[in-house]
């Protein structure tokens, strides 16, 4: 079995409704490249079906402009009722917003959406010290159960479009005020699972776990082997950050491992995230 924890999917015409309601500064740094690619909820699916993929988390990204945020909230919500058992919709919300940024994550929640995320801290101009604005997403968030997933960032390494300045500091600082919620740290959190070497590091970051999204394109495949020595598979999430890269390719680098750590990856650490139960694994 296989769930994929990192997706991305857009409706066809998002470029011409977003542009509508006035340019969002995430949108025009990810989406203005020509070889920047987007896929409807029908084309995950039909991803999902040729890899035996059984679950998808669907994020959103780290938007700006609430409008924006709110037509690809409802695209994954309603792409969710569609393909109830095959999607987790992820609420996507700028902490800067305030009540509103509440109020949109109660309404997603009420619709079936399951965490927050994907949110982009260098895009959406957000200091991951600065309790007083991230707080009340921060504990609805713990009273509800649900993961955030968060942007991690290399501090060293080539340039591209959305990498932006979230490194292992930055969020260190940010688990170490919240160390009872759920985090997942999208591209091995930057490489803050390195510094779980260090007590204090590892002492807090007990609810935290890292994703594998965009591997290929950070690391060598030994990665895999060495995260489960210094953290262990079971704080391992599995995800492509599809269509940036497909599962079978980051399924290729982690063959090397054992069976129990490629099950923990690959779907029983979401499983028990989620509480999902299936008959048959």
């Amino acid at each position: 079995m296989i769930i994929d924890g990192h997706t991305h999917i857009l409706p066809s015409n998002f470029s011409l409704e977003q542009k509508k309601l006035g340019k969002d500064s995430t949108f025009e740094e990810l989406f203005t490249n020509s070889k920047s690619k987007t896929i409807t909820g029908q084309k995950l699916i039909q991803s999902m079906d040729n890899n035996n993929i059984r679950k998808s988390i669907i994020l959103g990204y780290g938007w700006n402009n609430i409008e924006v945020a709110k037509i690809s909230n409802n695209y994954n919500l309603n792409q969710y009722k569609l393909f109830p058992n095959k999607l987790i919709p992820f609420c996507s919300i700028n902490p800067h917003w305030g009540n509103k940024a509440i109020k949109e994550l109660e309404r997603c929640l009420r619709k079936g959406a399951r965490g927050i995320g994907e949110l982009h801290p260098t895009n959406q101009f957000l200091n991951l010290n600065d309790k007083k604005v991230l707080d009340p997403m921060m504990k609805l968030a713990c009273s509800e159960k649900i993961p955030i997933t968060i942007h991690g960032s290399e501090p060293v390494g080539h340039k591209y479009p959305g990498k932006g300045e979230s490194g292992p500091k930055k969020l260190f600082n940010f688990i170490e005020m919240y160390p009872d919620n759920i985090i997942i740290l999208a591209h091995w959190g930057g490489g803050l699972l390195f510094y779980e070497l260090m007590k204090e590091v590892k002492k807090v970051s007990e609810n935290v776990y890292y994703d594998t999204a965009t591997t290929s394109f950070l690391y060598d495949s030994k990665i895999f082997k060495i995260a489960c020595e210094l953290v262990g598979s079971k704080k391992i999430i599995f995800g492509t950050d599809y269509p940036l890269l497909t599962a079978k390719r980051i399924l290729n680098e982690m063959k090397e491992l054992n069976q129990e750590d490629i099950k923990n990856i690959t779907y029983k650490n979401i499983k028990s995230i989620f509480n999902i139960n299936y008959e048959n694994e």
